[in-house]
């Protein structure tokens, strides 16, 4: 899942933010990309680095692979540990996102313009 996403992304152009959005607060999250739409919970602040790699995932992988993606290695884990939020946090996707936001090495192959 690693390498080759275009993350030179641009509000408005490539990608467009809802703010004050219900969703993120329903499922207690300050943050959710689903296809080219970020949700915010809040009226404003700024986007999470790792925001920006879920918009690329969506857009190098499609609607459907993501979904398809979370829900399989979610279920997974939840068998796994029975926790929601440790079998969503193990998610591959999500921990891709973690890496590249805190810069770890497993990420290197991410190529951003952003920085």
């Amino acid at each position: 899942m690693r390498g080759g996403y275009n993350l030179d992304l641009k509000e408005g152009v490539d990608f467009r933010v809802k703010r004050g959005h219900w969703l993120p607060k329903k499922l207690g999250a300050d943050w959710i990309a689903f296809g080219r739409t970020l949700y915010c919970g809040k009226v404003d602040g700024e986007i999470p680095k790792h925001e920006f790699l879920h918009i690329a995932q969506f857009s190098r992988y499609g609607i459907a692979r993501v979904i398809l993606h979370y829900v399989f290695h979610f279920g997974r884990n939840y068998c796994r540990y029975r926790s929601f939020g440790k079998a969503f946090r193990e998610v591959p996707f999500e921990v891709e996102a973690r890496d590249f936001e805190a810069g770890h090495p497993e990420a290197s192959q991410i190529h951003s313009n952003r920085n």
